[in-house]
């Protein structure tokens, strides 16, 4: 069994859990056989680094002493460094890379395999970095030691001279002909040569030379006799510059295709803009994105333009969700897109593989890396399209329910309602025969009959007379479906004067006063705001204290959402308890002994209100009678008091 490479990590968290959290990710990695010291503090940190040397840091963005942006600013670690915060800021992540870090992760998101993938990146990318300073160190040292090469030119320009180092740096010996020389193909020395001519001065060049494939530095010095010049080999560090150029770039692209793939949710969507995204990245179109088809085993490819070759074909079956790093087959590279399903990154789904048809040559360490990124980068897209073609499936899934049990209610209600007005219409005319007959019965043969049979004839005509008064009762709550309602601009001070009039023989013979506030002028259904004031002022009205007149309050405000209207009164009051109960058509709390009624007049009102998108409720008041509230939605048209 091979043996894992030891691997030294600083935690720098002052969060208990975090610091757990991070060591139970990195738990079992078989690619490593870790040491963690953890340090809650920034200070004790900086001490840790001089004393323990760690091979990396975890380093949390917020810290008691100081941020980690100040940590990596003042301790300046040798190692590879991960910020980790609670909350993604693009501004942070830039500052962190700037100041040496080489990741940024955010914790509410962060899973093992993120953790691992980061830490490994990061000790990639730090190893690279140090042998890219040891490299520019060895250069100069090199340089240094070495003869410079050195070369002679008389006045007219002509090369007179050249030592063995220019010889090899320039790939040419003597006799040289020019100005221009063959090596100079830029032109850049013969440029440098005239300006050190016209200006007299001492100048320098960066010159780059084919033959060789070298870049040479040049420092040209004029004379009365010719020009001098001597040269050294920067080929090192141009490659350097080249390659941290190319790499930032990448960086860049790589953001900025983030931020691309962050805006599209579509899959088709997401599949164009990940087809050009790694065509730019990557330089080439010769790249193909393949996605799982609907038929099983079969796959969706976009960007390829000519038949799948033997080569594609052998390359799609060997990418299988276990796999995670790149494969090749032939001329093809394929980059598994994955999405882990644990926390260890194996046995995911498989989203798609980017294929890439490639020269030949093996990539390099850098190239592997951004096809790595690049297809985290399109993973994470594709899962997010996953997701949102779900999330809208799902939804149209739910709505096509709504819809339907809506119909279905809707329907129910329809025949409950048609059945309720031909029920109640049917009843009415058995009830008119026994009534008719009864007191046809009572007309003619009442001095015949006793006290008892009177008493009973009374009965049946009162309760025949009960049953068409319950039956009206249905009926009004049926139409208040059935007919449809027409808003017109009412002025509520005028129905509410119509309904008072209707009440005058009970206002009078109570002794009862109605005090109506200013009300506004509305788009109401006349006729049902009628019926909702005539059993509302009604019950206030009918509901009195024995020995005391009933007084009665009709008011209107404004409401965020509306008018709120109150029908006040000093009666009887209601028990707390049954506020909800009384809105159940035929609930009553009194018998027909007490208070006349057959327990409909609230559950009419409630239709009317909530039909129109407004609320209606009880509330006790200081008199000990009952407020009634209920509200009425803006509309247009609408005009206050």
């Amino acid at each position: 069994m091979t043996a894992r490479a030891p691997l030294r990590l600083l935690i720098v968290e002052d969060s208990p859990e975090d610091a757990a959290m991070y060591g139970h990710h990195l738990r079992g990695w078989d690619a490593f056989e870790i040491r963690t010291r953890v340090e809650a503090l920034g200070e004790d940190a900086m001490k840790a680094l001089s004393e323990w040397a760690p091979d990396a840091l975890l380093l949390d963005y917020r810290l008691p002493d100081m941020t980690g942006l100040e940590f990596l600013q003042d301790a300046e670690p040798d190692c590879a460094v991960i910020v980790l915060t609670g909350v993604g800021d693009e501004q942070v992540a830039v500052q962190a890379i700037q100041l040496g870090a080489q990741d940024y992760l955010v914790k509410g998101r962060l899973t093992a395999e993120q953790l691992r993938q980061s830490l490994d990146r990061a000790l990639n990318t730090h190893l690279l970095e140090r042998e890219l300073r040891r490299s520019q160190e060895r250069t100069a040292t090199i340089l240094g030691s070495i003869t410079d090469g050195f070369l002679s030119f008389g006045p007219d320009g002509q090369l007179e001279e050249l030592n063995s180092a220019a010889a090899e740096l320039l790939g040419t010996q003597l006799p040289m002909p020019g100005p221009p020389f063959a090596w100079d193909s830029s032109g850049a020395f013969a440029s440098a040569m005239r300006r050190a001519q016209d200006s007299g001065e001492f100048t320098t060049a960066e010159v780059p030379v084919d033959s060789t494939h070298r870049w040479l530095h040049a420092r040209l010095y004029p004379s009365d006799a010719g020009l001098t010049a001597y040269l050294y080999d920067v080929t090192d560090r141009r490659q350097a510059e080249q390659r941290a150029n190319r790499q930032s770039e990448q960086l860049q692209q790589l953001y900025d295709a983030a931020v691309t793939l962050n805006t599209v949710r579509e899959r088709q969507d997401v599949l164009n803009a990940a087809l050009q995204i790694s065509r730019d990245l990557l330089g080439t179109d010769q790249i193909v994105l393949a996605v799982p088809g609907d038929v099983l085993g079969a796959w969706q490819f976009s960007g390829l333009t000519d038949p799948v070759s033997d080569d594609l074909r052998r390359l799609m079956m060997a990418v299988t969700p276990d796999v995670t790093d790149v494969v090749r087959d032939g001329h093809w590279t394929a980059l598994p897109l994955v999405r882990a399903t644990d926390g260890t990154g194996y046995a995911g789904v498989l989203l798609g593989v980017l294929a890439i048809l490639n020269p030949g040559d093996p990539l390099d360490r850098d190239m592997e890396t951004l096809l790595l990124t690049l297809g985290q980068l399109l993973s994470d897209a594709l899962t997010r399209s996953a997701l949102v073609e779900a999330d809208r499936e799902h939804r149209e899934y739910l709505e096509e329910r709504v819809q339907a049990r809506t119909a279905a209610l809707e329907r129910s209600n329809r025949e409950l309602e048609q059945f309720a007005y031909v029920a109640s219409h049917d009843l009415k005319e058995p009830l008119r025969t026994i009534s008719s007959f009864t007191q046809l019965l009572q007309s003619r043969y009442g001095p015949q009959l006793d006290e008892r049979a009177r008493r009973y004839i009374d009965i049946t005509v009162a309760g025949a007379q009960r049953m068409s008064t319950l039956i009206e009762d249905v009926l009004a709550v049926s139409r208040l479906n059935t007919q449809p309602s027409v808003p017109t601009l009412s002025d509520l001070n005028a129905i509410t004067a119509n309904v008072t009039a209707q009440w005058e023989p009970l206002i009078h013979q109570t002794g009862a006063q109605i005090q109506v506030g200013p009300l506004p002028r509305l788009m109401v259904d006349p006729t049902q705001f009628t019926q909702l004031l005539q059993h509302l002022i009604g019950n206030a009205l009918k509901f009195r204290r024995e020995g005391t007149p009933p007084r009665v309050h009709l008011s209107a405000r404004p409401h965020p959402d509306g008018w709120q209207f109150t029908v006040s009164d000093n009666g009887i009051g209601i028990d707390p308890a049954y506020f909800e109960r009384v809105f159940v058509i035929f609930q009553r709390l009194h018998t027909r002994d007490h208070y006349q009624g057959n327990g409909i007049g609230l559950a009419l009102c409630r239709k009317i209100v909530e039909g129109r998108g407004g609320t209606i409720w009880l509330a006790g008041n200081a008199q000990g009678g009952t407020d009634v509230h209920f509200t009425v939605p803006f509309q247009s048209g609408d005009t206050a008091p």
